[in-house]
């Protein structure tokens, strides 16, 4: 237990054969259960797993039959760690980026009430040391899209899955509506916004080393940008309908307006489009002083797919 709060550590692993171990061996003794989701790897990881599993009484060994992303993997663990009764749930990469002597700082705030939701933040100057620059480019990038997708404003590195969670916000979220894969930390911000749940940074450096990234960061740059823009149609379309407040309706405005001026620029009506920008940037602005409003007694969110 951590500050009489039970915790538990979610550890999603794709051929992880060679950091899982270590990860494992390092998590503190004050979490309660490790739930380790194997994701249909193909190397011996699950031989890695369970040698772990028989020298710490803490590990729980989930095998998925069919490969479903990491955000699946971490959606497995969030559900086993609601139906135990865990009241706080953090999420460690089997890859052993995540360094858990920063544990305490993820779970402090919401230990305190200060949030329910805590995620580290690799991007404070001189935290992204050992970063490649293309990779720094990258989730510098997706920081500001996510920005204005999520709501929330004041959080940076979308990207770290290095997160903390309560079983309160978790019971929030539709976590079966989450996207299960490398988009999935992005899309548990936009729903997390919608449903109002309270969300802080953490900052923690990057610790990188012998791991071996799965992501095709071109690809997964243009792939993530679009389903930010989309998502962020969704959250502010949900939020305008349920709030009808002025910042949504401004959005919806600026967007329609953006839209209609785009097309009415070729037949020489050129002011409406910047009209709809300066709608849309005021909403921004605006969205961008507000705290997030909670909603009371609404059901879990769910999203177009």
């Amino acid at each position: 237990m951590f500050k009489n709060r039970t915790i538990a550590v979610i550890v999603p692993a794709y051929n992880e054969e060679l950091l899982i171990g270590e990860t494992l061996d390092t998590i503190p003794a004050f979490v309660d259960r490790i739930y380790v989701v194997n994701d249909c790897s193909t190397d011996r990881t699950q031989e890695m797993i369970e040698d772990r599993q028989q020298r710490d009484s803490r590990i729980v060994f989930i095998c998925h039959k069919e490969n479903g992303g990491v955000g699946a993997a971490i959606v497995t663990g969030y559900k086993r760690s609601l139906d135990d009764g865990i009241e706080i749930a953090a999420v460690m990469a089997g890859d052993n980026q995540m360094d858990p002597a920063h544990l305490s700082k993820l779970l402090d705030p919401i230990v305190d009430g200060a949030a329910e939701f805590t995620k580290g933040n690799r991007l404070k100057y001189g935290y992204w040391k050992g970063m490649s620059r293309w990779r720094l480019f990258g989730n510098l990038l997706l920081n500001f899209l996510n920005k204005i997708a999520s709501g929330y404003w004041g959080i940076n590195d979308p990207q770290n899955g290095y997160t903390g969670v309560s079983a309160a916000a978790l019971s929030k979220l539709d976590l079966d509506a989450l996207y299960p894969r490398f988009a999935f930390e992005n899309d548990m911000m936009i729903k997390s916004n919608v449903a109002g749940i309270p969300m802080m940074n953490v900052d923690i450096p990057a610790r990188y080393g012998r791991e071996t990234s799965h992501i095709r960061y071109g690809s997964f740059i243009l792939e993530t940008s679009y389903f930010l823009l989309k998502s962020f149609f969704w959250r502010v379309v949900v939020k305008f309908l349920r709030y009808q407040h002025p910042i949504y309706l401004a959005y919806v405005l600026g967007m329609s307006l953006m839209i209609l001026g785009g097309i009415t620029t070729f037949f020489g009506e050129w002011w409406i489009l910047p009209f709809g920008v300066a709608l849309f940037v005021t909403a921004g602005i605006a969205e961008a002083r507000q705290a997030v409003r909670p909603m009371a007694n609404q059901s879990p969110i769910k999203s177009w797919r």
